[in-house]
């Protein structure tokens, strides 16, 4: 049997030690464009910030393709897939033939589409090569912008602090994290950003960036405003590497669609992790959910399928974590009620720092923020959520201000 998988990170990796566990015969090649050991990307912005060594964030160990038996093609950009022919083409003019192929190939940074993207000094925030073209290109203590307050624009902002930049934060929607956190405790995480030092415009768009000597010199807004700027990261979000599959079918915009099984519409392809648009646990909606725990349970499951295994994905719980300044934020689930029986619950103390936010839904809990000391109880809140555990049925109340983790299940 010949194993192909698309992408050496958190789904490519994770299906192709399942495969090889569960079919010690078979061969399988890892493809790559990038010509690096597998590596870490939460872990860029630690980089950036000069809080690990570049050793660190790599995952495996240089012997690692032959302990496990994998043929890797690093630094082999994809051009095409012909499902017809089960057949790979590389860049360079190689064609790999496959019985199973499984697509990894995650995401690409999103850019605005406004005048001024191709000047020096714009840069984006996604893979290993970006933080390099940093380290060259960022000026010793110059100012940066940063447009997007998502995770990464969040990160990065507090690694540029870290390394003597000024850094001005732009955001279109009216707070940091918007997608994910409420008024509350986006209030909260904008705090800490302040007490960093960065400088931070929420419901603005940048509209064009502006050049002086062929370099980035700025940003014009679209409230007419303009920021000085000797850099700029664009973090808006990001969007399938999906470009390979024109013709097939499978390169829609918003991901890769799959069955419960991580299959696509092609037989014998399967599709895992920031390219596929897998199941929201709690409402079956199909979308592509990045984060890195996902990506490695459908890099599981779609390992174990592709040697016959038949498992079935039940879905993403999403659950995203960040912490600025010691500062830790956890949120999951869904942020607000879907429907006429649902209630949020608050628990503000500012004197701690700590928020605490419960979303329920027909009487179980669908959704939790967590920010400040009580953020490391946020396990229990998602095995319930898991669960899907009526309150009702619970020994405690877990509304109760005198809630603690250790009553539930003792």
């Amino acid at each position: 049997m010949r194993y192909v998988i698309i992408g050496t990170s958190a789904a490519g990796l994770a299906a192709a030690e399942t495969i090889r566990q569960r079919d010690r015969q078979g061969g399988i090649t890892l493809i790559s464009d990038e010509p690096h050991l597998p590596y870490s990307r939460p872990l860029l912005t630690y980089l950036l910030g000069r809080e690990v060594d570049a050793e660190k964030i790599f995952l495996k160990s240089h012997d690692y393709f032959d302990r496990w038996g994998f043929e890797p093609r690093l630094g082999a950009p994809v051009l095409k897939v012909k499902p017809e022919s089960r057949e790979v083409h590389l860049e360079g003019g190689e064609t790999v033939l496959y019985d199973k192929l499984l697509i990894a190939s995650g995401a690409s940074p999103r850019l605005l589409g406004i005048p001024g993207e191709d000047l020096a000094g714009v840069y984006t925030l996604r893979n290993l090569a970006d933080v390099e073209n940093l380290e060259k290109g960022l000026p010793p203590g110059g100012s940066v912008a940063i447009v997007g307050a998502g995770a990464v624009g969040l990160k990065a902002a507090e690694a540029l602090i870290r390394r003597g930049n000024r850094v001005t934060l732009l955001e279109a929607e009216s707070r940091p994290l918007p997608h994910l956190l409420d008024q509350t405790a986006a209030g909260l995480l904008h705090q800490v950003l302040t007490s960093l030092g960065v400088e931070s415009h929420f419901g603005v768009r940048p509209v064009g960036l502006m050049e002086k000597k062929g370099r980035l010199n700025g940003l014009l807004l679209d409230n007419d405003n303009t920021v000085t700027a000797d850099a700029v990261i664009i973090a808006v979000g990001v969007r399938p590497r999906n470009e390979f599959l024109a013709g097939t079918g499978l390169d829609r915009p918003e991901g890769i669609p799959v069955s419960p099984f991580m299959e696509t519409g092609h037989r014998h392809i399967f599709a895992a992790g920031d390219c596929a648009c897998a199941p929201h646990f709690l409402t079956g909606e199909p979308a592509a959910y990045r984060i890195w725990p996902a990506a490695v349970a459908q890099g599981e499951i779609a390992g174990a399928n592709m040697t016959g295994a038949g498992r079935r994905y039940d879905g993403i719980l999403p659950r995203n974590s960040i912490s600025l300044k010691g500062v830790k934020i956890i949120a999951g689930g869904l942020l607000e009620p879907d429907g006429k029986d649902g209630e949020v619950f608050n628990e503000l103390d500012r004197s701690r720092g700590h928020y605490r936010r419960l979303v329920f839904q027909n009487g179980c809990l669908v959704g939790v923020t967590l920010a400040g000391p009580k953020a490391a109880d946020a396990g229990i809140y998602f095995q319930i959520m898991a669960r899907k555990v009526p309150v009702k049925d619970l020994p405690v109340d877990i509304r109760s201000a005198a809630f603690h983790p250790g009553k539930l299940w003792a």
